[in-house]
């Protein structure tokens, strides 16, 4: 894996005032494209062959790669990760991501929470190709962590089987979110999110891994091992 070729991000007081209360923080260029390519040929050559309709593969902390077991706890993230919720991080899972003209879908509106549980988690979503409105980017609903909202459970072919239909979102505001190449979204469990669909027949790759803050008793049990870094 290359060195660190940024130095740390220092976050302003507005932008961790911003992820409090907003539940998401964009922070662009926190990788080199050229890292990126690396992350994306490391994940193609993992996964692509096994990802289901969704497009989501699971890495387990007990069951990741080597290469990505570095990635997940490369300083770039871990720091930011100390800054928005506290000094000690635990690593718990990582999703490689891909939409392709394959795979196309709009991934539905829903809360990570609702397939997890328990304490707070926080995901970092990391674009390893550009990310764009025409290729699947996030949207994302600002403060809806602070709401309760109910999930309805939906067969699907494609995943996502707990979700908030439209209607419940009436009148809420929709931001969506581009990146660059390497570039990434830190947000909290209960955000409500989606993406657009993958219009352009072209790969789109993503790189989500998931913490949470250890000094948290947490009641989940969906993970059996974790990793504080």
């Amino acid at each position: 894996m290359a060195a660190l070729s940024h130095e740390l991000r220092i976050l302003s007081l507005n932008e961790v005032a911003s992820f409090d209360q907003n539940g998401f923080l964009v922070l662009h260029d926190l990788f080199t494209p050229d890292e990126m390519e690396q992350w994306k040929a490391e994940a193609r050559n993992e996964v692509e062959q096994r990802v289901n309709a969704s497009g989501v593969f699971v890495w387990m902390c007990e069951a990741i790669p080597p290469f990505f077991a570095q990635a997940v706890a490369d300083e770039r993230l871990v720091s930011v990760l100390r800054q928005l919720i506290g000094p000690n991080i635990e690593f718990l899972s990582a999703k490689p991501v891909l939409k392709s003209g394959k795979i196309t879908f709009a991934s539905p509106w829903h809360q990570d929470y609702a397939y997890w549980g328990g304490a707070t988690k926080y995901s970092v979503w990391i674009a390893l190709d550009d990310a764009t409105p025409d290729n699947g980017c996030l949207k994302v609903i600002p403060g809806s962590h602070r709401m309760n909202h109910t999930h309805a459970f939906v067969e699907s072919e494609n995943g996502f089987g707990n979700r908030i239909l439209e209607n419940a979102l009436d009148g809420c505001v929709v931001v969506t979110v581009p990146l660059n190449k390497g570039g990434a979204i830190f947000f909290h469990d209960r955000l409500i999110h989606s993406s657009h669909p993958n219009a352009t027949g072209q790969d789109r790759w993503a790189f989500i891994p998931t913490y949470r803050d250890a000094s948290i008793p947490d009641e989940s049990t969906v993970w059996k091992a974790s990793r504080v870094l």
